[in-house]
This record gives C-alpha cells, sequence and structure tokens, in this order.
C-alpha cells in the first residue's frame, strides 16, 4: 500500500476517534446539571415579639429577576427559627404581580388586588421590602402598586431607604439566641462592636458599604455593662451607634445595638481632681468669632453655687457641644436624642449645662431641647 494511503488512514482514524470524543463530553456536559447562579442578600423579617425588623442573611438565585426573587422569598418568610415574618403566613407569592426596573435608580414593584390587606395590616412588610431591594447596586427608591394604582404613603408610592434614630429594641430571646450563636463558633463577629454595627443595623437603615469607625470602647458605662460607640457615614449623613454587652463586660461578651443617633462625640466626665466643674446657665448672647458665649447662671445644686465662672465663658476650639432634644415620652419620663452640634448652633435663651477647665474654659457643652 502506498505511503500516502496509509497514511491517510490513519489521520481518518484519529479524526473518527476524536470526534467521538468530543459527543460524548458535550453529551456528558448536557447531562451534567448546571448549579443555579446566587447571590448574598439579607432580608428583613420580626423578631419573636414582632417589635423590631431584623435582618436574615440568604442565598438568593440571581440567574433570573433577582428583584422579584427577593420580594417572594419575604413573602414566604424566614428561615431562622424564633423570628416571624412580615406577613400572615397564609399570603402566597401570587400575591405579587412583577418587580423590576422603572428608571435608572428605581424599583417597581407590582402587587394584585388581594395584597391591599396585607399591606394594610403590616406597615413592616413595606419596610422589609423596602430594605430588601434598596440593599442592590444603584436601587435608592422603591414604587409600589396595587392593582396598577400607587400604594400611597404620601408621596405617591414611593419609598426611600431612611435612617431610624433612638433606642434599639433587642428582645431577650434575640439576645440568647446571638449568645448561643457566638458560643457555638458560628458569630465570632458578635464580640466587635464595629461587626455587629455593620451587620445588625441594617434595619435601621445603614449599608454594610457605609463607613464604619470605633471611636469608643469602655468596660464598663452607665448601665453597668461594657458601652461603645462607633460612629457611621451614611452618604453625607454623620450617625453613632452606641452598643452595650447584655451579658456583661470582657472579649468573649457579645455586643448587641442600642442606640442610635446622629453623630455623637462622648463626653468625658469632669474630673474634680484636674480641677473642672460642672455649671448651668442661660444664654444672654454669642460672639461666634471670638469664641464667647455669655451667660446668666442658673444654680442647680450647692457645688455650682459654689463654682466662680462666667458671665463671658470661652469655649475651647476642640470642645464637644451636644444638642439634646425631646423625641418622645416613655413610662420613665422623656426620651431624648442627643447628637454632634457647632458653636454657632448655640442660641440665645437656651439653656446649658457646661464643663468648664480650671482656667474656666468650656470643654463641653450640652444645650437642652427648645421645645
Amino acid at each position: 500500500m502506498p505511503k500516502l494511503a496509509r497514511s491517510l488512514i490513519v489521520f481518518s482514524v484519529m479524526l473518527f476517534l476524536l470526534t467521538g470524543c468530543i459527543a460524548k463530553n458535550r453529551e456528558n456536559n448536557q447531562n451534567t446539571p448546571v448549579a443555579p447562579q446566587t447571590q448574598k442578600v439579607i432580608l428583613y423579617f420580626l423578631d419573636n415579639n414582632g417589635k423590631q425588623l431584623i435582618p436574615e442573611e440568604r442565598q438568593i438565585p440571581s440567574d433570573g429577576n433577582l428583584l422579584e426573587s427577593i420580594v417572594k422569598k419575604i413573602i414566604e418568610g424566614p428561615e431562622e427559627p424564633g423570628i416571624l415574618p412580615v406577613i400572615s403566613r397564609d399570603a402566597d407569592e401570587y400575591l405579587l404581580e412583577s418587580a423590576d426596573w422603572y428608571d435608572t435608580n428605581g424599583v417597581m414593584v407590582k402587587f394584585r388586588e388581594e395584597a391591599k390587606q396585607y399591606l394594610d395590616k403590616s406597615p413592616a412588610f413595606i419596610q422589609s421590602i423596602v430594605l430588601s431591594l434598596t440593599q442592590i447596586k444603584d436601587v435608592e427608591k422603591v414604587a409600589i402598586e396595587v392593582n396598577n394604582k400607587p400604594y400611597d404613603n404620601g408621596q405617591n408610592g414611593i419609598y426611600v431607604r431612611t435612617i431610624k434614630t433612638g433606642p434599639v429594641y433587642v428582645s431577650k430571646s434575640r439576645q440568647e439566641y446571638l449568645k448561643d450563636l457566638a458560643e457555638s463558633g458560628k458569630g465570632d463577629w458578635l464580640y466587635d462592636p464595629v461587626a455587629v454595627a455593620r451587620k445588625e443595623s441594617g434595619a435601621f437603615g445603614f449599608l454594610p458599604e457605609d463607613d464604619y469607625a470605633l471611636v469608643l470602647k469602655k468596660s464598663q458605662g452607665n448601665q453597668d455593662t461594657g458601652e461603645a460607640y462607633v460612629n457611621v457615614k451614611h452618604k453625607e449623613e454623620q450617625y453613632t451607634i452606641q452598643l452595650i454587652q447584655p451579658f456583661g463586660p470582657g472579649g468573649k461578651s457579645i455586643w448587641i445595638l442600642n442606640h442610635i443617633s446622629r453623630k455623637v462625640t462622648p463626653i468625658p466626665e469632669s474630673d474634680p481632681k484636674a480641677g473642672e466643674a460642672f455649671i448651668y446657665g442661660r444664654v444672654k448672647n454669642v460672639d461666634p468669632d471670638k469664641r464667647i458665649i455669655i451667660i446668666e447662671r442658673e444654680y442647680v445644686d450647692s457645688p455650682d453655687i459654689r463654682i466662680k465662672a462666667g458671665p463671658d465663658i470661652y469655649v475651647l476650639p476642640d470642645a464637644i457641644i451636644h444638642y439634646q432634644e425631646k423625641t418622645g415620652v416613655s413610662t420613665s419620663g422623656y426620651v431624648y436624642d442627643e447628637y454632634d452640634v457647632d458653636l454657632k448652633d448655640i442660641k440665645a435663651n437656651d439653656e446649658l449645662g457646661i464643663i468648664i477647665t480650671k482656667d474656666k474654659k468650656a470643654r463641653a457643652i450640652i444645650i437642652s431641647s427648645r421645645q
């Protein structure tokens, strides 16, 4: 047989075998199930007392309509034991008609008519939808429609992510759950106040990608527990999250959220040994250029009476100034929100509490609520 003919036969056999291998591989690949693409998201449900939204981390299929999947998972309810759904268990995903982009930074969620009764009964359902969707990149607003009409919140059915300030309620059972999670080795982040602030504050409007920074941590605060303050920059606004250790101080004791306010720099207590004192006064005038406040003393107790200071008080350049705003009433009295302000925010007739140095200069000022 000629050499050329033998070469052609060998090449043909090799080509046949190669083609068979490719076909076999293609057949095997077609029979192998492809794992769906998922994305980690945070959904929000209610604690076991139904008082507070809490986060639940989930993996949601992202190779379809992620926005629609998120709303459906909220309707289905939580997986974590001991927490409650934000909508009645008898509801099903049929209530949802669609969820999709309607402009470059907005999502439209459309419900059928039957959903109105659930939305009316559960404001937490709407809050959960808004918080869960606005964590997605570029989503800044959520429009909610029922039967093609805005579910009105006074703004044509448009909802945005907002920061909630004030006291934070963490139920005893939630505290115990978090403690058990940490002690099991699955929640080491609970021993880090910054990590806790990042993970747990989403229910109050913050985002994981916000800028979090620890500004103070002490082993014993006003509530006889460990106490920490974490500053958060959300968009262009500054806030402070106060955390406590409900099971006592220590490196292996968990942290929980306790209070959220606009940025508040902790004020070190007055030190009488260093000649410092605490006085009260009502503002008569302010000269911000010279950093002088002119006060009329208000004598509250005997130590205050004995302190000679004023009427002119120089405010140190690094003085901490807080405004104490009255935000509500509880069974134990008024509820206050305290946050940082500037010297220019002090007005005539304001009532002040002032920590003065031995040189009679103000290093800290608290402005009482004007309400």
